[in-house]
């Protein structure tokens, strides 16, 4: 049957794992050995760097070259850790130490000061980490937005019919298995504009300001399921039998207050809209990144030098300069 249909639509019989636009597609995670061409293609790029360029150059080509190769990667699997150390060695080379591999002169920064916001005291270079999990947010926005997009359709009525939510229980692929690991960053930084309530949890997820159960603990300690949707609970005739009665006289009090919300809760037709805190509701990965790097204090000058009009050269020889990273004889002494 396998032939007749190949025969039919003109196509060839394969199997899986293959290799499709690049990426790795089988029905188990991906190995290492999987991501070799992402390694190799760096590994070229980095024999092919030019020993001529200034310091300002090789900062240039480690952001818009090497820090760019994995995000087609990154945009839809998550990097295992060995592959994302290996591009990063490629990075400290390029942005350190030139083309040559062998090379082991020390690094003029660390790691962590370069990855850091220009604005912060740092390069401004991407961390591969924060970077992989922010481009997987954007799958997990058009998730809970249900976007009309077949995969969400698919994974909605497989796992979470009959008024079912993600949670932090594993199920599905391992594709999806790692996009749950995920789930409460993005929560962290999202509210719900309720519709039908489906996509929100009644007790955890933030659609009437903090989550109820950090808002009223003592009632929570009394609920019979942790993890149930707003719409079944709008659904219910008697908000009280979803609790273990008889309550306390502070979980009582704070019934009495749900009950007030829910009774002031309007729904509509539709589907629930997820907003972000990220400057406006609209999800984008950069805003994401930042939001998942977080902020430290640094000196104003930084930002200053960074938004100065003197040549990128000379903004990185000033960056060395005020953290210390120039080669001088006192520098060298203590070498």
């Amino acid at each position: 049957k396998l032939q007749q249909l190949s025969a039919t639509f003109g196509c060839a019989v394969g199997q899986l794992p293959f290799t499709y636009l690049g990426l790795p597609l089988g029905l188990t995670k991906p190995k290492i050995e999987d991501f070799l061409p992402l390694v190799s293609r760096c590994a070229r790029r980095l024999v092919s760097t030019s020993l001529f360029l200034s310091q300002a150059g090789k900062l240039q080509m480690t952001n818009s070259v090497f820090s760019s190769l994995p995000t087609f990667f990154m945009s839809i699997f998550q990097l295992h850790s060995t592959v994302r150390e290996q591009v990063d060695k490629y990075r400290k080379h390029c942005l350190w130490r030139g083309s040559d591999e062998n090379n082991r002169i020390n690094t003029k920064a660390a790691w962590p000061m370069v990855t850091k916001a220009k604005e912060e005291g740092g390069l401004g270079v991407l961390d591969l980490k924060t970077q992989n999990e922010a481009l997987l947010l954007k799958i997990f926005h058009k998730f809970l937005n249900r976007a009309d997009i077949p995969w969400v359709k698919l994974i909605w009525e497989k796992h979470y019919n009959n008024d079912r939510l993600p949670s932090h229980v594993k199920k599905g692929s391992f594709w999806w298995r790692d996009m749950l690991k995920l789930l409460d960053k993005i929560k962290g930084m999202a509210s719900v504009l309720v519709a039908d309530g489906a996509s929100c949890l009644f007790g955890d997820d933030c659609w009437q300001g903090p989550p109820l159960k950090l808002a009223f603990p003592e009632l929570y300690s009394f609920a019979k399921k942790s993890s149930i949707s707003l719409k079944r609970v709008a659904a219910v005739n008697d908000v009280s039998s979803l609790f273990s009665l008889p309550l306390s006289v502070e979980a009582y009090g704070q019934f009495q207050q749900v009950q007030v919300i829910l009774q002031d809760l309007q729904h509509f037709d539709g589907i629930d809209t997820w907003t972000y805190i990220l400057g406006n509701s609209n999800f984008t990965s950069k805003k994401a990144y930042g939001q998942l790097s977080g902020s430290s204090c640094a000196h104003p000058i930084f930002k200053w030098l960074w938004k100065s009009s003197c040549q990128h050269n000379h903004k990185v020889f000033f960056w060395l300069l005020l953290q210390d990273r120039l080669s001088t004889r006192n520098i060298l002494r203590r070498k």
